[in-house]
C-alpha cells in the first residue's frame, strides 16, 4: 500500500461526513493505493459511531481508538499503526482535493523522504506552503522560505520517520512548529507537488483561534527546543540556522501576542518563564533575518524581566508591525 491517510479525530462529529466525502471519493486511484486510518483520540461526541459506520461501509477505513492523549500522540500512534509506505496527517475538520491521492501516489513512485503540497484556507484565495517547485531536499526548502509548519502540508515516508526518530512532541500546542524544521533538516530528498491538495477549514472555536495562556507558554517551549536544536546541529549563523531562527522569532512574538490578551497574572508568569529560558530565547531573536526581531533581542537584553511590557510598548508605537 502506498499511502496511509492518518485522520486525527477528537469530537469532530459535525465535520466527519464532509471529510470522508473528500477522502473516499478520490479520482484515478485503486482500492489498494491507500487507506484512511482514523485515530479516535477519546472522542465523547458521536464521532466513534460515525467512524464505525464508514469502516463498515468501506474496507479502506480502519479505526484506531485511544484514550484522549492529544493530537501529537494521535499522530505518533497513527504512524506506528499505518500500513502505507507514506503517511499523510489530515485533520478531521479539513478536506482534501479529489485528485490529491492520485498526484501524491505519482510522487511516491520517486521514493522521496518528503512530499510537500500546496494548500489553501477555505474562502481565502492565497496559496499556503508554496515552497519552491525545484527544491530537491529539505534543507533547500528551509533556506528557500515560503514553507509553513503545518504537519498536514507534508506527506512523509514512514521508514524515514522511524529511521530519524521523528515524532511530535506530546502535551503541547503548536507541535507542528517544533516538528517540521527538524523533519526538513533530515529530509535528503523532496518531491514537490505544486497543486492545492489540502483545504483548511476556518473553525473560530479551534485550538489555534482562542488565546489560551497555555498556547503562549507552549510557544516558548517550542521556541526553546528549536533554539537548542540549531545550536546542537552547529547551524548558528548559517543560512539554515537563520531560516529556523526567523520562524522561531515569529513563534516567540506569537507567544507575546497571545499573552497580552490574558490577565496580568498570566503575563507575569510568562515574563518569568521567558527569563528562565532567556539564553535560548533571545539568541534566535538576535540571529533572525528581520530587523524588528533583532531590535527586540537588544531591548530584551538591555531590560531583563520586562519582556511583556517591552513588547506591549513596541506594539503601541507600531514597531512590531512596521519594522521589517
Amino acid at each position: 500500500m502506498k499511502l496511509s491517510i492518518v485522520l486525527t479525530v477528537y469530537n469532530k462529529g459535525p465535520f466527519l461526513h464532509k471529510a470522508f466525502a473528500s477522502l473516499l471519493n478520490q479520482r484515478g486511484t485503486g482500492l489498494e493505493d491507500y487507506e484512511v486510518l482514523a485515530v479516535n483520540d477519546g472522542s465523547t461526541d458521536n464521532s466513534a459511531a460515525i467512524l464505525e459506520e464508514y469502516a463498515r461501509r468501506d474496507r479502506r477505513v480502519r479505526i484506531l481508538t485511544q484514550k484522549n492523549q492529544g493530537l501529537s500522540m494521535a499522530r505518533n500512534n497513527g504512524t506506528e499503526a499505518a500500513l502505507g509506505q507514506y503517511v499523510w496527517f489530515v485533520d478531521a475538520d479539513d478536506t482534501i482535493s479529489f485528485n490529491a491521492v492520485h498526484l501524491i501516489c505519482e510522487a511516491i513512485e520517486k521514493n522521496p523522504d518528503v512530499i510537500p503540497i500546496y494548500a489553501q484556507t477555505d474562502g481565502i484565495v492565497y496559496t499556503r506552503n508554496a515552497v519552491n517547485k525545484t527544491a530537491s531536499n529539505g534543507k533547500e526548502v528551509l533556506v528557500g522560505g515560503h514553507w509553513e509548519q503545518c504537519g498536514v502540508f507534508w506527506i512523509l515516508r514512514r521508514d524515514f520517520l522511524i529511521e530519524k526518530n521523528l515524532r511530535f512532541m506530546p502535551g503541547v500546542y503548536h507541535e507542528d512548529a517544533e516538528f517540521t524544521p527538524r523533519m526538513l533538516y533530515y529530509a535528503r530528498s523532496v518531491i514537490v507537488v505544486p497543486e492545492i491538495l489540502y483545504i483548511v477549514n476556518r473553525d473560530p472555536n479551534g485550538i489555534t483561534q482562542v488565546p489560551r495562556p497555555k498556547r503562549a507558554f507552549d510557544y516558548l517551549v517550542v521556541s526553546s527546543k528549536l533554539s537548542l536544536y540549531v545550536q546542537e546541529m552547529g547551524e548558528i549563523g548559517t543560512k539554515i540556522g537563520k531560516s529556523i531562527d526567523g520562524y522561531t522569532a515569529q513563534y516567540i512574538n506569537n507567544a507575546f501576542d497571545i499573552i497580552i490578551k490574558n490577565s496580568q497574572e498570566e503575563q507575569n508568569l510568562l515574563n518569568k518563564a521567558f527569563y528562565e529560558k532567556r539564553h535560548l530565547l533571545i539568541r534566535p531573536l538576535k540571529d533572525a533575518p528581520k530587523l524588528k526581531y533583532r531590535i527586540e533581542a537588544f531591548l530584551f537584553s538591555l531590560l531583563p524581566k520586562r519582556y511583556v511590557w517591552l513588547y506591549k510598548q513596541m506594539k503601541k508605537i507600531g514597531a512590531c508591525s512596521i519594522i521589517r
